[in-house]
């Protein structure tokens, strides 16, 4: 039994797409989600607002307001959380030859540091609805009802409440849409508003505005809910306010081992490590963009800046990679020692369910046990009742390894 499910468990990969799909459609993941945005929204009327801001094509088809993708970045957060969503056995991550061990850490770094990620998903857009402008090819619709707006206005208090204004009509003419067109989804009726309309909708700088007193303030309260320290407060900050960065700098086929130089000074700055703070900076990438935003075509979920993000981290420096996958390993040796005393497959333990004593014999019959264990191939025959005894304990052995994602 055990041995078949190590095989599955090792070979069983999925589509990101797929796994997205699933995690989409996952009623308690949706009902979870939901529930900490209903809560947010009701304990912070700027968080409410945000909720409502519209969202298009082709950079979020996931549905027509931020709530669709903060919804879907939560999703995924508690998807990893819980084991409905394992990186290592989504195919995009698991052909990455030689990065299995960065693409665990990018794991646990998320399961480590929930509520962090939690606070990330609810504020790192929060500016958007206060900042949304429009734009649409010309000869569109949307051009014709005039949905044209220069960057710059988004940020000029005096079109502030041109903009508004436009917004509301923005949403009024996709709620009548939407209302002529019962049948659809969401994110249908999303598709079929754009293609008819061609408008798309832009937030000018929603990151950096973080730094302004009304959304500074709005993330300390929220942080503060959910038990951060003032160091992650200041640490949220500077994801929020670079989190798109890694998408236009490793937007390129190529790595750019370059480009790290940058962040690793950015840590230097606010004194954080700067391999802590890279791994950190991956993880919001994976959240937002890589899982939590849906595009139009195929791939729906692009997990490809992710891959350049982690070759040109290694290319930067394949000495650190080298350091990092060493203590991986000897972190991964004390967790299986750890399972292995917890359900009696120690050496001590075996010594006394074998009836052995301690020396070459004992030392090679524990080293089979162990490496038949690690690679899932037949167990020695000691005898049917030691033999029954023992599957038992590697059954043991192997629920506590995958509750733990291991």
């Amino acid at each position: 039994m055990w041995r078949k499910t190590v095989a599955r468990e090792r070979t069983q990969t999925e589509f990101l797409d797929d796994a997205m799909r699933r995690v989409e459609f996952d009623g308690a993941l949706r009902l979870r989600a939901d529930a900490t945005l209903d809560r947010s929204a009701s304990d912070e009327p700027l968080i409410a607002d945000a909720l409502r801001a519209p969202q298009t094509p082709p950079h979020h088809a996931e549905g027509p307001c931020l709530r669709d993708h903060l919804r879907l970045m939560l999703q995924t957060l508690y998807a990893v959380l819980d084991g409905t969503l394992r990186l290592t056995n989504v195919e995009e991550f698991a052909r990455l030859k030689g990065f299995e061990g960065e693409v665990k850490e990018m794991e646990e770094t998320i399961k480590e540091n929930a509520a962090l990620f939690e606070v990330f998903a609810l504020c790192h857009d929060a500016a958007k609805w206060s900042l949304t402008y429009f734009d649409a090819p010309e000869g569109s619709r949307g051009w014709g009802l005039g949905f044209v707006n220069d960057r710059r206005e988004g940020t000029d208090p005096e079109t502030h409440v041109a903009l508004a204004r436009r917004r509301d009509d923005f949403l009024a003419r996709f709620n009548a849409f939407a209302s002529e067109h019962p049948g659809l989804s969401g994110s249908e009726a999303e598709a079929e508003f754009f293609e008819a309309f061609r408008i798309e909708v832009h937030y000018a700088g929603h990151g950096r505005a973080i730094h302004s007193p009304t959304y500074h303030g709005l993330l300390e309260r929220v942080s503060k809910k959910f038990s951060l320290t003032p160091r992650n407060v200041d640490l949220l900050e500077t994801l929020i306010t670079h989190h798109l960065d890694p998408v236009d700098d490793f937007s390129s086929s190529k790595s750019k081992p370059a480009l790290i130089t940058r962040y690793n000074a950015l840590a230097d700055k606010h004194g954080y490590d700067a391999d802590d703070f890279i791994d950190l900076l991956q993880a919001c990438v994976l959240l937002d963009t890589v899982c939590g935003s849906r595009r139009v075509g195929t791939p729906a979920h692009d997990a490809s800046v992710i891959e350049r993000f982690l070759r040109s981290e290694h290319d930067f420096a394949p000495w650190r990679r080298a350091e990092k996958e060493r203590r991986r390993e000897q972190e991964r040796t004390r967790a299986r020692n750890a399972a292995f005393r917890e359900t009696k497959l120690d050496g001590v333990a075996l010594m006394d369910l074998l009836d052995m004593e301690p020396g070459p014999k004992f030392g090679e019959t524990l080293r089979r046990v162990h490496q038949a264990i690690a690679d899932g191939t037949p167990l020695p025959k000691f005898g049917k009742n030691i033999d029954k005894e023992l599957e038992t304990r590697i059954e043991d052995y192997f629920e506590r390894a995958f509750e733990k994602g291991e």
